[in-house]
């Protein structure tokens, strides 16, 4: 960071007002904004060459139950990106608490550009498709973060042919799959 980016970071620390604050989350005032202060994240879909399968996860999401009542909702694979870590060492670790997915040491990704979750959230996701060949990978047990709702929710394996069955249950679920069929020429 130059020193430039370090002046206007600290100006702007300086001009929001926290309204609410926990361990995963602030909620800011800024010029005449509340924004909603996350980490990033990382969002992938694996597909299994060799199978023709991709994978995506059936979880329980307490905030999508709250709204719709619903258990288990259809998602992609993601997290957040701790503190000092980058998107591909996040890609790595959820890929294996998630599917169970550990991946070669030098495996390379392919990131997009990260895009913004939404207007009221300065979080970002940092998305891309995953073509895995066996060479590429070894599955061990998904370990899971810990948390109650990732205990119960799992990754499923789903042949591309099925790809069009699918009813996602958030925005970038729906990228995501529209990204797999673009990648995919389905």
């Amino acid at each position: 960071m130059d020193k430039f980016s370090k002046i206007k970071e600290e100006e702007v620390k300086s001009e929001k007002d926290v309204l609410y604050s926990d361990d995963y989350m602030s909620i800011v005032r800024f010029e005449d904004w509340s924004v909603l202060e996350e980490p990033d994240l990382v969002i992938c879909v694996p597909i299994i060459i060799e199978y023709n399968q991709f994978i995506i996860r059936q979880e329980y999401i307490p905030s999508y139950k709250l709204s719709e009542g619903k258990e288990f909702h259809i998602t992609v694979l993601s997290g957040t990106i701790d503190e000092n870590e980058t998107p591909e060492q996040a890609l790595k670790r959820e890929l294996e608490e998630e599917a169970g997915i550990v991946l070669r040491d030098n495996f390379e990704f392919n990131f997009e550009s990260p895009i913004f979750k939404s207007k009221t959230s300065s979080s970002k996701y940092h998305i891309c498709i995953l073509p895995l060949s066996e060479s590429d990978y070894h599955e061990v047990s998904p370990t899971g973060d810990g948390s109650a709702s990732e205990k119960v929710s799992k990754s499923v394996k789903v042949n591309i042919k099925h790809i069009n069955s699918i009813i996602p249950s958030d925005t970038i679920t729906q990228l995501m799959i529209y990204k797999v069929k673009e990648y995919l020429n389905v």
